[in-house]
């Protein structure tokens, strides 16, 4: 579980802790995308990023600079 922001799966449209949490409830994959949409936690306001220009300076929430990147979650997303 990535406690820091919620993850909308582009396939279904709902928000998800990580691409685990959204494999343990729908039966179909998750669909993968470039342009990835966030909730933070801690400010409760949206955002998103283009990950094909990801840099480190985008592990923090636009809004309320919240570091939100947890990497053992991160890559979990990739991987289904």
């Amino acid at each position: 579980m990535n406690a820091q922001v919620s993850i909308r799966a582009p396939c279904c449209k709902q928000w998800y802790d990580c691409a685990e949490c959204h494999g343990e409830v729908q039966t179909h994959p998750l669909a993968k995308t470039m342009e990835m949409s966030f909730i933070c936690k801690k400010c409760r306001k949206a955002f998103r990023k283009d990950m094909l220009l990801y840099e480190e300076s985008d592990e923090y929430c636009p809004h309320c600079d919240n570091h939100y990147v947890c990497f053992s979650l991160v890559s979990c997303f990739w991987r289904l």
